[in-house]
């Protein structure tokens, strides 16, 4: 070796002997050498490795102090451990070897509480860490401890446990790390503060050229407003590679798709005349059905060959990342995984969930959310009219009330010069019969009017077999005729008759509808419902393409008497979903209303008054905690002897 490169090497061993040990040290080989789960943390006690997810080392690595990456989207299902895996050990290695200004964002106030309770205390506790938790203050006499329900401080740093939704935590400090969890989740503005997620990376700005970390995690929801997907765009879109264990090929594991193989036609399978080659979760839909989920397996794109799931393991562990476009930002990665590579939850789990589902969409987005990990695209447009107008059933009079039957509603629109009202019939599994519809003209303002006195009359008519109505309910609306349905319904409605109003709603709204105390009435409550709900499930009711009798219908299957015209189906086509900019620039999908709509509206009325009165069965006659409909449904086949 000549005297140049001794020199060199001496240079090298000198600047080596100046650098910190810990220095280059990756995230995910700090979490091998340090970190302990025990039974809350995860159902595999011991230190931690990443047989159970091997691709989460990637993306841990991300995090690391020498990566030059900033930001980070992580698009995924469940089942896969990246909690665990990914923020955890970069929570213990920024406390540990990193220590900076770092806040964990949450939907809200008590899954943040909850979290840093169960988890980051154990993290804590069980790395090694508790001693670096220490609160940094000059005051001697202090009793602060570093640690709180919503704070852990550290020499060199601290972490902070905010809620989405609360923008004085989220503007509170300038922060190097902001590990934004379950983004989708979060509310879409707050007040006139504005998106939750742009306030927190504008606290990262001091950082942007230090090396900050910007994490955005989260399962997602509706694809015209999940901002997970926006942002797996806005990366470098990675997938993971898995080889085959026949041929060795690299794929991504992927849901069914019925073309597309690249294996030989000698394994193709005909459709007709043509030829398919499927690949994917494969799988016999009849023997599912049955309970016998055997035949579920994965087709390899390349080869056609078949396996099952137990090769999982060791393909995942000879797993790649592969970007499948150019990042649109510097230093911007993303990654997207199904569950299909849970270790724990199994392909046929999966497969059960699809079955399920079946048209539902409400159960379908919960199939591509969770089980996929990919946006859900809700439909636009609406009912069409020839699917509607042959509901209605020419062998049935009105006022008749099927034997099936088991309670009945009726709900009412008020105009200026008239009252529209639909009279049901609900049967087992929201079966639903149109008795009449019915209009009475007269001065809606005056509830002495003989219009309002014909509505009235419902409430005491006998129909077939004695049958009355169970609940009645009349929309009061935003305009000039509310003050008369509230009066209307107080006086003349003896409990029975209940004001209605239509609410707004969000994607994260999970009930229903509500009843509220109204100021200066004593006998009456309002019933609030959220009226897009209802529009999706009754749209989705109308649509229905299978053609069933009397004995076999899915649920929620509609029919209407003889009399119900031509102009009541045209009615029940007006409105859409359409998809709309908001103010502040994100996608909605909102119903429109084209037209007269009167007959939407009541079958979307009558639909929250059946669920009021199931309600209703549930907690006071039956004596149950919640609602359950199934319930209601057979205690009601009890009496009426239909069992």
């Amino acid at each position: 070796m000549n005297s140049k490169n001794k020199q060199i090497d001496k240079i090298f061993a000198v600047v080596s002997a100046l650098i910190p040990n810990n220095s280059l040290m990756l995230v995910s080989e700090w979490a091998e050498i340090n970190r302990y789960l025990d039974s809350k943390a995860s159902g595999r006690c011991g230190l931690f490795d990443f047989d159970n997810a091997p691709y989460c080392r990637e993306i841990v690595d991300r995090f690391s102090k020498n990566d030059p990456t900033q930001e980070i989207a992580i698009m995924k299902g469940v089942q896969l451990g990246l909690t665990t895996s990914v923020i955890e050990n970069v929570i213990g290695y920024s406390i540990d070897f990193d220590p900076c200004p770092m806040m964990f964002v949450f939907p809200n106030k008590e899954q943040a509480e909850e979290y840093k309770k169960i988890k980051i205390d154990g993290l804590v506790d069980n790395s090694g860490l508790r001693e670096k938790i220490t609160a940094e203050t000059d005051n001697r006499n202090t009793r602060r401890t570093g640690d709180t329900a919503s704070l852990l401080e550290f020499k060199g740093g601290f972490l902070k446990f905010v809620s989405a939704n609360n923008p004085k935590e989220l503007r509170s400090t300038h922060i190097k790390k902001a590990l934004l969890d379950e983004i989708d989740g979060y509310v879409e503005k707050i007040k006139d503060e504005g998106d939750p997620v742009q306030i927190v990376v504008s606290r990262t700005d001091s950082y942007s050229e230090l090396g900050r970390k910007l994490c955005y995690n989260s399962t997602p929801l509706k694809k015209h407003s999940s901002r997970i997907y926006a942002l797996y765009l806005k990366g470098d879109q990675r997938k993971f590679f898995v080889p085959c264990p026949h041929c060795g090929e690299l794929q991504e594991l992927v849901w069914y798709s019925p073309d597309g193989g690249l294996y030989s036609d000698e394994k193709a399978i005909l459709d007709g005349k043509i030829k398919k080659k499927p690949f994917g979760i494969v799988f016999n839909p009849e023997e599912c059905r049955e309970g016998n989920y055997s035949s579920v397996c994965y087709r390899c794109k390349h080869c056609g060959e078949d396996f099952k799931e137990h090769h999982k393991r060791s393909m995942e562990k000879k797993g790649v990342w592969k970007p499948t476009a150019n990042s649109k930002v510097p230093h911007f990665v993303s990654y997207h995984i199904s569950a299909l590579y849970s270790l724990t939850r199994p392909w046929w789990r999966i497969v059960q969930r699809y079955i399920e589902a079946g048209k539902n969409p409400e159960k379908l987005q919960v199939f591509y959310n969770l089980d996929l990990g990919l946006p859900f695209e809700e439909r636009t447009g609406g009912v069409e009219y020839q699917q509607v107008h042959r509901l209605r059933d020419d062998r049935m009079p009105k006022n008749v009330v099927p034997k099936e039957a088991l309670f009945m509603t009726c709900a009412a629109d008020v105009q200026r010069n008239r009252i529209e009202a639909e009279i049901k019939a609900y049967g087992d599994r929201f079966r639903c019969w149109g008795i009449d519809h019915r209009v009475f003209y007269g001065n809606t303002n005056d509830i002495y009017d003989p219009c309002w006195q014909q509505f009235k009359a419902i409430k005491d008519e006998l129909f077939t077999d004695g049958r009355r109505i169970d609940i009645q309910i009349v929309d009061s609306g935003d305009g000039e005729t509310q003050s008369a349905v509230y009066d209307f319904c107080e006086t003349f409605g003896e409990g029975e008759i209940l004001p209605l109003k239509g609410l707004g709603i969000t994607e994260r709204t999970k009930e229903k509808f509500k009843l509220t105390d109204l100021p200066d009435y004593q006998y009456i409550s309002l019933f609030e419902i959220y009226v897009d709900l209802y529009k999706n499930i009754l749209a989705r009711y109308l649509s229905q393409e299978e053609s069933f009798d009397d004995n076999h219908y899915p649920d929620g299957w509609h029919t209407y008497a003889n009399s119900y015209t031509d102009e009541y189906f045209r009615q029940l086509t007006t409105e859409q979903r359409v998809k709309e900019i908001t103010p502040g620039g994100s996608v909605k999908i909102r119903w429109k209303q084209h037209g007269r709509n009167e007959a939407f509206d009541l079958n979307v009325y009558n639909l929250a008054a059946a669920d009021l009165y199931i309600k209703n069965v549930s907690l006071y006659i039956l004596k149950l905690e919640k609602p359950d409909p199934r319930s209601v449904f057979e205690y009601l086949k009890a009496i009426r002897n239909l069992t």
